[in-house]
This record gives structure tokens, C-alpha cells and sequence, in this order.
């Protein structure tokens, strides 16, 4: 237990001393939008999304997040709007942010088309160091007027796509205004859909992301999707995780996702694995939704 807090604490001090990669979900293999503003809009109309993850169970103080996020196009045609609220807690540390995202889509021919997109926000991370067991009772270093932190933050992104394929290169944060700018943190996520048959389609797909002064991390996956209402699929993250996964679409509106992540780093040994959640719906009538359903 011990090894996994000091472990903890080098996470969230770590960007005092070296890149650190933002905090990743398994979510974004069933919503782009929640690492890619110019995704915002591609189903015309209101697209929202909850999901909760609770990281590395079997210990206490691991990590947790929730998030609310939707989007729609609104006039002039392929101008689109959305927003991100996040929360998250690991350990004494709380962080809950909230973003506006704007993104316009450009058609290049009859099947081809790209977005681009910002999404600036405001984030409030919070120390609760009443949660903190000091070896000398009454530490004046952690006073129960626990700090708070205020920022305004921005992400910004691209994305390329066809029927069969997409392309994407986004930052989780490319703006930081608290006076701490970290590196830029590039993302790159792409995907290809193969139909072998009218009941079964199948999407092989990357995401790699890559800051200064961090190994690149990446993820490589694979879905497959049945009778166009159930996908199931399998991703490896390197250095992290196994990740199994599911979405199932009821009555073309209603989506529910789950993925159990199965740590394959040193953190293993003090954990069970992974799991998050999460529930979609699609509030416009389907003809409205010309985008493909694989991504």
C-alpha cells in the first residue's frame, strides 16, 4: 500500500519535474469528441454522452473519473458546438474542469471532409490535505485551508474523414494560462473500416500520443461490429494495459459502452484491473445522422 501511494504522488507531482501525459480513458474508443474538439457536431444533432471510471481497484485512494459531454450542429450548417465537463479524484487531489468547444467542417469532395475545432475552458484543481496522514500531528505545511488552483485551459484539433477512414491530430491542452505552461501534448488517433459482410464490420484503429520528455504511449485496437448494433473489441496499451471492450445500440438511439482495463505494468500487483462505463443517446431523428456509426 505504501508503494502504491508514493507511486501515486509521483503522478500527480510528476509535471514539476518531466512531461507527463494528460489523464487517458478507454471512453475514447466510443466517442472521439472526448480527446478531439473537431469531432463536436458529426451527427448533426444532440449527441450526449456520461461516462465514470474507476482505476486500479483493490486499493483505496486510486483514481476515479466522471464526464458529461455532448455536441450538435447548429447554423450555419457545419458549424457545430459542444462541451466537456470533467471530474477527477486520485488521492488528496481533486480536479474538475469545464470546456466549450466550437468546431466547423470543411467538405473537400463528395466523400471526403474535414473539421477543425478549439475548446477552451476553466479548470479548478483542489488539495484536500485533510485526507493526508502527516508522521507529526498538527504539520503546519498542511493546513486544513486546503489551496486551490485556477487555470484557463484550451484544446484544439483536426480531424480528416472519409466513409472507410479517419484521421485526427489533437491536444488535450495546447493553452495553459495558470503561469506553469507544461508541454504540448500531441495526439494522433486514426482508423479504417473493413466490411467483410452485410452482419459484420471490422475497425482496426491507433491512437499515439506523444510529449516532450515522455516515452510515447500508444494504443492499438480492434472492433468488431455486428449487424450494426454491437461492437466488441480488444486494445493493447503499451506500458499500461489490456483493455477488452463492448458497445451495444438500442433502438439506434441509445448506446451503452463498458471496458475493464487489465494492467500489465509494475502498478499490476497492487490492483485488479480497470472498469468504466458509460451511457450515450442521440436526441435527432436518424435521418439526420449521416456519419458512419463506426466511429
Amino acid at each position: 500500500m505504501r508503494k502504491l501511494y508514493a507511486i501515486l504522488i509521483l503522478i500527480m507531482f510528476s509535471n514539476s519535474f518531466f512531461g507527463q501525459h494528460s489523464t487517458l480513458t478507454s471512453n475514447y474508443l466510443l466517442n472521439i469528441f472526448s480527446i478531439n474538439p473537431a469531432y463536436a457536431g458529426q451527427r448533426r444533432a444532440l449527441d450526449m454522452t456520461l461516462f465514470y471510471r474507476k482505476q486500479w481497484l483493490g486499493t483505496t485512494g486510486t483514481p476515479q473519473t466522471a464526464s458529461i459531454l455532448g455536441s450538435m450542429e447548429v447554423k450555419p450548417k457545419n458549424l457545430s458546438i459542444g462541451f466537456q465537463f470533467v471530474n477527477d479524484n486520485i488521492g488528496f487531489t481533486n480536479t474538475s474542469s469545464l470546456k466549450l468547444a466550437l468546431s466547423y467542417r470543411v467538405k473537400i469532395d463528395r466523400k471526403r471532409k474535414i473539421a477543425f475545432g478549439i475548446m477552451p475552458g476553466y479548470r479548478r484543481m483542489f488539495y484536500d490535505y485533510r485526507k493526508l496522514r502527516t508522521t507529526t500531528a498538527g504539520d503546519g505545511a498542511f493546513d486544513v485551508n486546503t489551496p486551490n488552483v485556477f487555470s484557463f485551459i484550451s484544446s484544439a484539433g483536426a480531424f480528416y474523414y472519409s466513409k472507410k477512414m479517419y484521421i485526427g491530430l489533437s491536444s488535450p491542452e495546447i493553452l495553459n494560462l495558470s503561469g506553469n505552461n507544461p508541454s504540448v501534448e500531441l495526439n494522433l488517433i486514426a482508423g479504417y473500416i473493413i466490411k467483410l459482410n452485410d452482419q459484420v464490420v471490422l475497425k482496426p484503429s491507433v491512437l499515439v500520443r506523444e510529449i516532450k520528455n515522455s516515452p510515447t504511449q500508444f494504443d492499438v485496437n480492434v472492433t468488431a461490429y455486428f449487424n450494426e448494433d454491437l461492437g466488441v473489441g480488444l486494445a493493447y496499451r503499451n506500458r499500461d494495459a489490456l483493455v477488452a471492450y463492448f458497445d451495444w445500440v438500442i433502438d439506434k438511439k441509445f448506446k451503452v459502452g463498458y471496458a475493464y482495463d487489465y494492467s500489465i505494468g509494475a502498478i499490476r500487483k497492487f490492483n485488479s484491473g480497470s472498469h468504466e462505463i458509460m451511457l450515450n443517446y442521440f436526441f435527432g431523428k436518424l435521418s439526420h445522422a449521416p456519419s458512419p456509426r463506426f466511429f
